[in-house]
């Protein structure tokens, strides 16, 4: 139907243009007389040297064109090998120890914590990618970019030599921190200097690593835990290191360099400036409220009751935290209170980002994304450890199954976005409906078991997935070209968030469909693994006792997944009002100076454009096609 509708669009749109390019046949009564033959003569002449003039100008174009194109790809190039290693360490830190967790939970004698493996990693892997945003612009994208590579290092040096369970949870938390720091201001660095359409090729390229690394990461993790859990976290300092020297030779002069100050001042005084700017108000406000949410929302029903006031008190005091964010940023706009207050400084998240509605529809779409992909890579790798009783090798094996899905998503939007029809509003809905249907049919193949259906559940889930990573991208970058910084930030928030938030919610069910079914452990509000509830343990149990509590177990992986399909399934509503990004070749230039791209743009829900058709603009009695906004 949808595509039917785009056809008609066009078909009409020729039409029109065909109508009004169209020679007319018809001679008025009152029309001039033809012009003499010496007049066409000097005309004809006077055509011929300005197609001698134009030729020249079209080589020279040529040669410019050609030499253009040769340093995009250079560029290109540059990207790929410079940010190739600290987007994939990035994006396998996120997934790595999905099928390590219950071993390393296990070896502290914590499985009943195991969460907070997770939870350490994303709170601040969450919490801190505004503020890294907002670095970026100011201090400039190479310097951060190693800033986050060192952290990443000392993380992941903690959490591999870590002798108690709070030091692992510490490194976790870095790790966590750079992480959030490298895919925030990579997605950035791709979208700098370049046209919409070399932004797709870019984004293209990362998507797939991307999707790869993510599908992947349970693999190594796997392999490297049948040696060691600590060479899933030790695998991460090399990598770290060469990264860090492949960035500094390839784009440590390509890069976008850190906001301008007074040439009269000196080097520190002109660091201590940059600083000034910071939102250092909205940073302690935003990183104190997620934190309480997410901490509220993991210990209810795992660690404690959900009526409990241990649960209840974090999560409304981040809430009014997060509340008290937004006005303050409200207050940092120009003009109000606290800008007048604190002139230096910039908001972190400006709300003017929000005033056009595509953003927070693509920011639910993105915590719908996080939350499909962290569920199928933690969850469902919890189901092939304790469910199936897979080694951890095994069970990333099978987690396999969701790679080729996101790479053939990854690549249908890169069809849609740089061959046809050049738009993201296709690939964006598309996706939404796919990952939906996986997911949901995802659902009934683990209570059933069947091992096919799930690998071919969780294909069609990251088909889904694939196709809406890169032009929700593209699309924040068509929406708002010169603030991209600041907007992707909001998006690359809400992935993450949205993926911890569901893990908390399948977690706390997971756990409590659990109590009083564990061998040993009683009635007790929470695993006793103490005692009989390691794997190691479990393993060892009575071939019945064991049977039982593998079906407890799947029951409540399933009712963990049937949590978070109502998250999912509204990703599909959020599309359906989302408006559209034309890829376009052209860098535009506004008056002051930044890219222009609103030609490229559809403000109106798209789904109703295509129904409404183009809108038209009326010029005294006669009407025109107006161009898309």
């Amino acid at each position: 139907m949808i595509r039917y509708l785009y056809k008609k669009r066009q078909r009409q749109k020729r039409e029109r243009e065909a109508t009004h390019d169209a020679p007319s046949d018809i001679v008025a009564a009152d029309a001039p007389t033809p012009p003499s033959k010496t007049a066409l003569s000097e005309h004809t002449l006077a055509e011929k040297e300005a197609s001698t003039d134009t030729k020249h100008i079209s080589d020279e174009d040529k040669q410019a064109q050609r030499a253009a194109k040769s340093a995009s790809r250079t560029y290109r190039w540059k990207l790929i090998a410079g940010l190739f290693l600290p987007y994939f360490l990035a994006s396998t830190d996120v997934t790595i120890i999905a099928t390590a967790l219950p071993f390393i939970a296990s070896h502290f004698s914590r499985l009943d914590q195991l969460n907070w493996i997770v939870t350490s990693f994303t709170i601040t892997s969450t919490s801190f990618i505004p503020i890294w945003g907002q670095l970026a612009d100011v201090f400039g994208r190479h310097v951060v970019l190693q800033t986050v590579m060192v952290i990443m290092m000392i993380g992941a040096a903690l959490a591999a030599g870590a002798q108690a369970w709070v030091m692992l949870l510490f490194g976790r938390a870095l790790m966590g921190v750079a992480a959030a720091g490298m895919l925030n201001i990579i997605k950035i660095v791709l979208a700098d200097k370049v046209s919409l359409e070399e932004n797709a090729k870019n984004n293209t390229t990362f998507a797939i690593v991307g999707g790869v690394s993510f599908g992947i990461g349970p693999v190594i993790g796997g392999y490297l835990t049948s040696a060691s859990w600590r060479w899933a976290f030790i695998i991460n300092i090399p990598i770290a290191a060469l990264a860090m020297v492949l960035i500094w030779v390839l784009l440590r002069k390509e890069l976008v360099g850190p906001s301008s100050t007074s040439d009269s001042q000196g080097r520190s005084q002109r660091i201590l400036t940059r600083f000034a700017t910071l939102d250092y108000g909205g940073f302690i406000l935003f990183v104190s409220g997620i934190t309480l949410i997410i901490l509220g929302t993991t210990w209810g029903g795992a660690t404690y009751a959900w009526s409990s006031s241990a649960v209840i008190i974090p999560i409304a005091l981040g809430g009014v935290l997060f509340l008290a964010f937004w006005i303050y940023e409200y207050l940092m706009t120009p003009g109000n209170f606290l800008s007048r207050l604190f002139p230096s400084q910039e908001p972190m998240i400006p709300l003017t980002l929000f005033t056009k509605r595509d953003l927070p529809l693509l920011a639910w779409i993105s915590f719908s994304t996080g939350s499909a992909m962290y569920s199928i890579f933690y969850f469902v790798g919890i189901y092939f450890t304790v469910v199936k009783g897979y080694e951890a090798s095994k069970a990333g094996i099978q987690l396999l199954y969701y790679l080729p899905g996101i790479g053939v998503g990854a690549y249908s939007a890169m069809f849609f976005c740089n061959i046809w029809p050049k738009q993201t509003w296709f690939p964006i809905f598309s996706g939404s409906v796919i990952e939906t249907v996986g997911f949901a049919v995802l659902c009934y193949a683990l209570h059933t078991g069947k091992v096919s259906v799930i690998a071919g559940m969780m294909a069609l889930a990251g088909a889904g997935t694939g196709l809406r990573l890169m032009p929700e991208t593209l699309h924040v970058t068509g929406i708002w070209p010169n603030h991209i910084a600041r907007a992707m930030s909001v998006i690359d928030f809400c992935i993450p968030f949205g993926g911890t938030i569901s893990l908390a919610m399948m977690g706390a069910v997971f756990n409590n469909k659990l109590v009083g079914h564990i061998p040993g452990g009683g009635g007790s509000a929470h695993l006793n693994s103490h005692s009989q509830g390691s794997l190691d343990a479990i393993n060892a149990l009575p071939a019945v006792a064991r049977d039982a509590f593998r079906d407890k177990a799947r029951t409540a992986v399933v009712l963990a997944f049937v949590a978070v399909v109502p998250i999912i399934a509204l990703a599909i509503v959020a599309a359906s009002f989302v408006g559209n990004v034309r890829i376009t070749k052209e860098e535009r230039k506004s008056e002051t100076g930044h890219l222009e791209t609103s030609r490229a743009v559809e403000e109106r829900p798209f789904l109703w454009a295509l129904v409404q058709g183009p809108r038209r603009r009326v010029e005294d009695t006669s009407k025109e096609e107006a161009p898309l906004p």
